[in-house]
Parts: structure tokens; C-alpha cells; sequence
């Protein structure tokens, strides 16, 4: 683990035993706020944007991209992601034919959305979640799912575009604490 290039005020809130591994990239940590226990995985990017949540016990594996596209971000607590995943908050405004990020800021035209993961969340590598969609509670996202559209609570998906493919069911959970029974 790396020392954290930033100073503990410089976050919106940085938890008690926060972990950080190396290399990873930090934009805007003024508007991050990580709770309590969080592991960040070395190679992630956190992008602040208009703010960046991430809950307790949260897990962020290796190589992910959290808050592409500057918008707004929430990643429930005990939810977690594997490698390589991007969770995007933003995209071009496709209705202007400058849709560079390298162009003049005048030229930039970017939608940002507010994209919400709920609390214990499975998000398995490769998955893409796209600006603007929520992620219910207890879900479970496929390798390497795009995921175009909300998920509902407790609902297993997979595939390009994602699709419910099954739901979860929780032992550790009863009827009354929103766990699906199939």
C-alpha cells in the first residue's frame, strides 16, 4: 500500500481504515467521500466530478474507473466491484459535432448523470455501467455485462446489453429484509 498523495482534509471524507493501494489515480478528492473500512484496489481511477460516494466495506477492485464522465456518483456500503470495471456518470453530447474531450471547453459539451449502485451490489470484471442507471439493492452484474438500463433489487444480470438472467436469493436475509424469494 502507498502512502495517499493527498491530505486527510483534502477529501469530502476519507473513513477510518480507508486502504488505498498503489498507482491508483485521484481527480477532485475534494468531492470524495469513502466510508469507513473501503479497500481501493492498486490502478483505479476515482474522478470526483459533481461528488463521488463510496459506502462502508466497499471494495473496488483493481484497474476500475469509478465516476467517468464527471457527473455523480453513489456505490452503496458492502457492495463491491472486480477488475476492470467502469462506472460512468457522463457522456458527449452526441447532438454537437465536437464530442472530443481535448477540445476547447467551449466545445465541450458533456450530460452528466447521476448513476447509483446500491448496497450489497456484485459488480463482476469487465462490467460496464453506463451515465445515468440505478442499480438496486442485492444485484448481481455478469462479467463483462453492459449494463444500459436500471436493475431491479435482488435481480442477477448478464450480457450486452444486460438482461435478467435470474435473481438472488439471500440466506443470510429474511422476506422482510428485501431479499428475493423465488
Amino acid at each position: 500500500m502507498s502512502e495517499l498523495y493527498y491530505a486527510p482534509w483534502q477529501w469530502k471524507h476519507l473513513g477510518h481504515g480507508v486502504r488505498i493501494y498503489e498507482h491508483c489515480t485521484i481527480l477532485k478528492p475534494e468531492m470524495i467521500a469513502i466510508g469507513d473500512f473501503a479497500r481501493i484496489d492498486a490502478r483505479c481511477r476515482l474522478e470526483g466530478g459533481e461528488g463521488l460516494t463510496i459506502g462502508d466495506n466497499c471494495h473496488v477492485g483493481s484497474g476500475s474507473a469509478l465516476n467517468v464522465g464527471g457527473g455523480e456518483l453513489s456505490f452503496g456500503s458492502h457492495s463491491g466491484c472486480s477488475v476492470n470495471v467502469v462506472i460512468a456518470t457522463g457522456n458527449p453530447d452526441y447532438s454537437y459535432l465536437k464530442i472530443s474531450a481535448a477540445e476547447e471547453p467551449e466545445d465541450c459539451h458533456v450530460i452528466k448523470r447521476r448513476t447509483t449502485i446500491g448496497e450489497y451490489v456484485v459488480i463482476f470484471g469487465g462490467a460496464i455501467i453506463c451515465p445515468g442507471v440505478t442499480i438496486g439493492n442485492g444485484a448481481i452484474i455478469g462479467a463483462g455485462a453492459v449494463v444500459t438500463k436500471d436493475v431491479p433489487a435482488w435481480a442477477i444480470v448478464a450480457g450486452c446489453p444486460a438482461k435478467v438472467i435470474g435473481w438472488r436469493v439471500c440466506s443470510s436475509l429474511g422476506a422482510d429484509e428485501g431479499a428475493h424469494q423465488i
